[in-house]
């Protein structure tokens, strides 16, 4: 699959006590793309037997982001193993004419689909495998 991108208003609150947007607000960002993403997947990813979870989440933090501010996140699914799936991501700031500019943070998340009564894991959906594969 191609790029997922969304695109998100820094706000006001989102910032700290320091004068920049909160390392958990990233987390925040990262989920919103995810989350946008596994909506436009086709076909059911969610059942009432089995769902996915985020069993690993890695940030880096490239250079402070500020308020006021119009950032774009990305997503971009990596090799599918046989029940988890690796997610790219980068936030970036917009230029004027909406053109990419300054990256703030890249991170990785690693989802995993279990079985919902037992924690175990089960084999991903084919609609996420065949994104992941592209």
């Amino acid at each position: 699959m191609s790029e997922f991108t969304i695109k998100l208003p820094v706000r006001w609150g989102d910032m700290d006590a320091f004068g920049h947007v909160s390392n958990v607000v990233f987390l925040r960002y990262l989920e919103e793309v995810r989350a946008q993403w596994m909506e436009s997947v086709p076909s059911h990813w969610q059942g009432e037997e089995s769902g996915p979870v985020v069993a690993n989440i890695n940030i880096n933090y490239r250079q402070p982001l500020h308020w006021p501010a119009e950032i774009e996140i990305s997503l971009k699914p990596l090799s599918p193993g046989r029940s988890s799936i690796k997610l790219e991501h980068e936030v970036r700031g917009t230029g004027r004419n909406g053109e990419q500019s300054e990256l703030f943070a890249d991170a990785t998340c690693t989802l995993v689909w279990i079985d919902k009564k037992t924690g175990e894991p089960v084999p991903l959906p084919g609609s996420v495998r065949e994104l992941g594969k592209r």
